[in-house]
Protein backbone atom coordinates (compact mmCIF):
# COMPACT_ATOMS: atom_id res chain seq x y z
CA UNK A 1 0.00 0.00 0.00
CA UNK A 2 3.07 2.66 0.74
CA UNK A 3 4.76 1.55 -2.48
CA UNK A 4 1.11 2.15 -4.61
CA UNK A 5 0.66 5.69 -2.53
CA UNK A 6 4.05 6.44 -3.32
CA UNK A 7 3.66 5.37 -7.11
CA UNK A 8 0.60 8.03 -6.88
CA UNK A 9 2.31 10.94 -5.81
CA UNK A 10 4.16 13.76 -7.53
CA UNK A 11 5.97 14.67 -4.82
CA UNK A 12 7.33 12.04 -3.48
CA UNK A 13 10.03 14.25 -1.18
CA UNK A 14 6.87 15.24 1.02
CA UNK A 15 6.74 11.28 2.20
CA UNK A 16 8.55 10.04 4.90
CA UNK A 17 8.33 6.15 5.75
CA UNK A 18 8.76 4.57 9.37
CA UNK A 19 10.83 1.84 8.62
CA UNK A 20 11.93 0.40 12.04
CA UNK A 21 10.32 1.04 15.40
CA UNK A 22 9.07 -0.63 18.40
CA UNK A 23 4.89 -0.37 18.57
CA UNK A 24 3.40 1.04 21.59
CA UNK A 25 1.23 -2.04 22.88
CA UNK A 26 -0.43 -0.07 25.99
CA UNK A 27 -0.99 3.11 27.25
CA UNK A 28 -1.78 4.32 31.14
CA UNK A 29 -2.75 7.10 32.96
CA UNK A 30 -1.35 5.18 35.94
CA UNK A 31 2.38 5.63 36.46
CA UNK A 32 4.55 2.34 37.07
CA UNK A 33 7.33 3.92 37.98
CA UNK A 34 5.52 6.23 41.42
CA UNK A 35 3.81 2.79 42.26
CA UNK A 36 6.68 0.73 42.37
CA UNK A 37 9.54 3.00 43.11
CA UNK A 38 8.72 6.07 44.76
CA UNK A 39 6.16 5.81 48.32
CA UNK A 40 4.72 9.25 46.67
CA UNK A 41 1.49 9.37 44.99
CA UNK A 42 1.72 11.92 41.94
CA UNK A 43 4.17 13.76 40.27
CA UNK A 44 4.18 16.51 43.20
CA UNK A 45 5.57 13.78 45.46
CA UNK A 46 7.32 10.65 43.88
CA UNK A 47 10.63 12.11 43.16
CA UNK A 48 10.46 11.09 38.90
CA UNK A 49 12.10 7.72 39.27
CA UNK A 50 11.08 7.56 35.73
CA UNK A 51 14.40 9.86 34.80
CA UNK A 52 16.64 7.68 36.51
CA UNK A 53 15.32 4.09 35.70
CA UNK A 54 14.34 2.04 33.21
CA UNK A 55 11.92 -0.57 33.77
CA UNK A 56 10.73 -3.24 31.39
CA UNK A 57 7.35 -5.56 31.52
CA UNK A 58 8.59 -9.25 30.89
CA UNK A 59 5.50 -11.55 29.86
CA UNK A 60 4.88 -15.10 29.97
CA UNK A 61 7.20 -15.73 26.78
CA UNK A 62 10.12 -13.96 28.73
CA UNK A 63 9.65 -10.70 26.39
CA UNK A 64 10.81 -7.42 27.77
CA UNK A 65 8.60 -4.11 26.73
CA UNK A 66 9.83 -1.17 27.36
CA UNK A 67 7.78 1.25 29.85
CA UNK A 68 8.03 4.65 29.28
CA UNK A 69 6.96 7.59 31.34
CA UNK A 70 5.98 10.83 29.37
CA UNK A 71 5.44 14.51 30.80
CA UNK A 72 2.09 13.78 32.20
CA UNK A 73 3.44 10.79 34.41
CA UNK A 74 0.97 8.67 32.10
CA UNK A 75 3.02 5.33 31.09
CA UNK A 76 3.49 3.47 27.45
CA UNK A 77 4.52 -0.02 27.34
CA UNK A 78 6.55 -0.76 23.78
CA UNK A 79 6.41 -4.01 22.10
CA UNK A 80 9.86 -5.71 23.03
CA UNK A 81 9.74 -6.49 19.26
CA UNK A 82 10.65 -3.96 16.68
CA UNK A 83 8.28 -3.67 13.49
CA UNK A 84 10.65 -3.87 10.68
CA UNK A 85 9.97 -2.91 7.01
CA UNK A 86 13.22 -4.11 5.76
CA UNK A 87 11.71 -6.63 3.11
CA UNK A 88 9.91 -3.82 1.78
CA UNK A 89 12.80 -1.52 1.80
CA UNK A 90 13.84 -2.31 -1.64
CA UNK A 91 10.27 -2.00 -3.08
CA UNK A 92 9.84 1.11 -1.35
CA UNK A 93 13.35 2.58 -2.68
CA UNK A 94 11.57 1.73 -6.38
CA UNK A 95 8.68 4.10 -5.74
CA UNK A 96 10.91 6.70 -5.58
CA UNK A 97 11.13 7.22 -1.71
CA UNK A 98 14.38 8.53 -0.06
CA UNK A 99 13.13 9.41 2.91
CA UNK A 100 12.97 6.75 6.10
CA UNK A 101 12.83 7.04 9.91
CA UNK A 102 14.10 4.21 12.01
CA UNK A 103 12.83 5.10 15.68
CA UNK A 104 14.42 3.43 18.66
CA UNK A 105 13.69 2.87 22.33
CA UNK A 106 16.52 1.70 24.59
CA UNK A 107 18.75 0.25 21.99
CA UNK A 108 22.79 0.11 23.08
CA UNK A 109 24.40 2.16 20.16
CA UNK A 110 26.08 -0.81 18.97
CA UNK A 111 22.35 -2.35 18.47
CA UNK A 112 21.60 1.10 17.02
CA UNK A 113 24.76 1.08 14.64
CA UNK A 114 23.48 -2.57 13.44
CA UNK A 115 19.75 -1.56 12.87
CA UNK A 116 20.68 1.38 11.02
CA UNK A 117 23.28 -0.52 9.28
CA UNK A 118 20.95 -2.63 7.52
CA UNK A 119 18.90 -0.36 5.68
CA UNK A 120 22.48 1.33 4.10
Amino acid sequence: QIAALADALDDKEAMEVILHHHLPIFHTEHCVFCRFMSSGSSKRDCGQPCEAHQVHLRDHMGSDHLVLADQGCRNTVFNAQAQSGAHFFDRWRQAGLRHFRVELADESPQVARSIVQRYD
